[in-house]
């Protein structure tokens, strides 16, 4: 080997050693720790499901016998099926951190569509520290120097969390979601009672549900026979309505609603719920025709007397 070479070689060599002493190097002088964790330790999802959590990462200098000071700190997101959607801010990113503070860090999973039932993703959250260049080290944790956990309160906090989705079957292509009940003022003429027909699957196509919307009927409140077609997208929900006559219903009267809904394209698929109504005193309007007029000649007579003592007490 000659000397020129010798010596590039040694300057390499150099420069990797310095390198990896500098790697190597790393100052704790806080205590990392999730103030908020995920809150759980797994969770069914379905595919086209996005799940969100807000963690909160934290300098826990403020009860640690060792890393007491204020330090930089950032977070890494390690998933085994790389499904991260959003990170904000994005991870990595180094935030200065006196003793006792923190910030929140949003996480998002959107699961794909392709993902299988009985599936599983890991995800492994930690907090570690920043180099002086503001490099985020995830080579870098608190441990053997400072503390894991770190207790406050009586509970341990730790520097990682861990949580495990598990991908199950989504829900019917139909379903139909409504209240038990609905309470509807005597005198509407038109009350409108709310169901939602919804496309459980977030990974469907668009489907067309057809639906017809009867009631029982009473002395005062018509049949009604009310049917129609909507299209919901997938993972949506599409509000329709029964409209009812309650124009001359008495308090106290009760009617029931059904709702039978279906695919229209095969394979059909039915589903069909129930709904009571309860009329109730409908409330008066304050300002009704009648009493406006009532009103207005009140004004007009008031101001007449009072021109009336304005002109006497002038003569």
């Amino acid at each position: 080997m000659n000397k020129k070479c010798f010596l590039l070689v040694a300057a390499v060599a150099f420069m990797f050693v310095a390198t990896s002493a500098l790697a190597a190097d790393c100052s704790k002088e806080g205590d990392p720790a999730l103030y908020v964790n995920f809150g759980e330790d797994a969770r069914d999802v379905i595919h086209g499901e996005t799940v969100c959590w807000t963690l909160g990462p934290c300098n826990f200098a403020f009860v640690s016998a060792t890393c007491m000071d204020t330090d930089t700190f950032c977070v890494h997101l390690y998933e085994t099926k790389g499904w991260l959607s959003l990170a904000d801010p994005p991870l990595g990113t180094c935030f200065i951190l006196d003793p006792g503070y923190l910030w929140w860090q949003d996480i998002c999973i959107t699961v794909p569509c392709e993902a299988e039932v009985c599936e599983y993703d890991t995800l492994i959250f930690c907090m570690t520290y920043c180099d002086d260049t503001l490099g985020c080290r995830d080579d870098c944790s608190d441990l053997p120097e400072c503390e894991d956990p770190n207790w406050y309160g009586g509970d341990p906090y730790y520097r990682c969390d861990t949580l495990i989705l598990h991908v199950i079957e989504p829900p019917p292509a139909l379903g139909i979601v409504q209240p038990e009940s609905t309470l509807v003022g005597a005198g509407q003429t038109a009350a409108y009672i709310p169901f939602q027909l919804c496309n459980g699957d977030p990974c469907a196509l668009p489907t067309d549900f057809g639906y017809c919307i009867t009631n029982l009927g009473t002395v005062h409140i018509p049949v009604i026979n009310q049917c129609d077609t909507v299209t919901v997208a997938g993972g949506e929900c599409v509000d329709v309505y029964g409209i009812i006559n309650a124009g001359t219903a008495v308090e106290c009267e009760y009617d029931t609603l059904t709702i039978i809904a279906w695919t229209v394209v095969p394979p059909i698929v039915y589903e069909t719920c129930w709904q009571w109504i309860h009329v109730y005193e409908g409330t008066v309007p304050l300002f009704t025709t009648p009493v406006v007029t009532i009103l207005v000649l009140a004004m007009i007579l008031a101001a007449a007397v009072f021109m009336r003592r304005r002109a006497a007490s002038r003569a």
